[in-house]
């Protein structure tokens, strides 16, 4: 793992001598190993028992994700995380993506190379003092939005507050087997994820009431975290045994409920925006906050994974349609795992232009 690090190190260093200027990513783009990790880790073991593909798959996002941060650690050293990924106030918000990529990593490295372990509780001590920092950025950021700034371009990626916390849950029960049994913790973490939900959902609401908007050009791609939030607290609780199987039943109903209406948006919002400004740049464009949508159907897919394997799931409607999900929402991950991935390449090999706005 330290070799992955200090090769990246060493990248970025020769980058700098023949061009002189770093490298530097949007704050956002953790969302990719984010998406990329849970799909690793949830969705591709039910393909097939060959587990080398995306054991792959999960090392590479192992090497994204050390990019991702060294970047990160790059625009610290060089005084510039301030003005890329500090200033603007709901842009804040978006290093929930770094804890929420870094408890997937620590939960891949543990998983499926034990190699590597040595760096896990560093990595964990790390993440939990980013987490600290972000929860107390996000506090304060949420009072100044409450109190009137900022409210007309609030968006779901506020609920990255809820899927940073519920990934620290999510990290301390895969490492620790036994951690099932600090109900206190586990418990809290919930609660504040469940708090932080409830006030940015609030937000959110503010925002399309007060202010004028249209579905086409006002509804962002992280909307889609209003069900993955929630899908993440599912897994989350599942995984520490805090929840009874008529919350946890419950809860997945409410999950399911949302992510139809969503959906129904974003199909509908598809084809106003055809209509609107043609194929190519109505739907068919690169933008790193997409992949918040992958990410949240993972966790919907991880979240029934986990709790129509640990259940005898009743009544019969709700048991049938969890393994329809199983069955073929695998494959439509999938392929939107991969449109999304021709996307990036596209932008990145066909315009000068787009490489520099997709790594600024």
């Amino acid at each position: 793992m330290l070799y992955i690090i200090g090769f990246i190190a060493l990248f970025f260093l020769v980058y700098y001598l023949i061009y002189k200027r770093l490298i530097f990513v949007q704050t956002v783009s953790g969302a990719i190993v984010m998406a990329v990790g849970v799909f690793s880790l949830n969705v591709g073991p039910n393909f097939s028992e060959n587990a080398l593909w995306y054991k792959l798959l999960a090392l590479v996002t192992i090497i994204i994700w050390a990019f991702f941060m060294t970047s990160f650690a790059a625009s610290i050293l060089t005084s510039k995380f301030k003005k890329i990924h500090y200033e603007h106030p709901i842009g804040r918000f978006r290093i929930g993506t770094w804890v929420a990529s870094t408890s997937v990593t620590v939960i891949i490295i543990s998983n499926y190379f034990p190699i590597f372990n040595r760096i896990v509780i560093p990595l964990i001590i790390i993440n939990t003092c980013l987490w600290l920092i972000y929860f107390i950025v996000s506090i304060k950021t949420i009072i100044q939005i409450w109190t009137g700034k900022s409210n007309e371009n609030v968006n779901g990626i506020l609920l990255l507050t809820t899927v940073s916390t519920q990934s620290l849950a999510l990290m301390y029960n895969n490492v620790w087997d036994d951690f099932s049994s600090y109900f206190y913790i586990n418990m809290t973490l919930i609660i504040l994820g469940f708090i932080f939900y409830l006030l940015s959902a609030l937000l959110m609401l503010k925002r399309y009431v007060k202010f004028t908007w249209s579905l086409v050009d006002d509804w962002m791609a992280p909307n889609c975290i209003l069900h993955g939030a929630l899908s993440i607290i599912g897994s989350a609780a599942l995984i520490s045994q805090t929840f009874s199987y008529r919350n946890l039943l419950a809860l997945w109903s409410v999950v399911f409920f949302i992510f139809i209406i969503h959906e129904i948006l974003e199909i509908s919002r598809g084809v106003f925006r055809i209509q609107r400004y043609g194929f190519i740049k109505g739907i068919a464009f690169y933008h790193p906050s997409q992949w918040s949508r992958i990410f949240t159907f993972c966790m919907f897919y991880t979240f029934t994974l986990k709790f129509n394997t640990n259940f005898n799931i009743k009544p019969a409607c709700i048991a049938s349609t969890q393994e329809a999900i199983l069955i073929y929402g695998k494959w439509i991950i999938a392929a939107i795992l991969i449109i999304e991935i021709a996307l990036l390449v596209h932008s990145l090999v066909t315009s000068q232009k787009q490489f520099k706005t997709s790594f600024r």
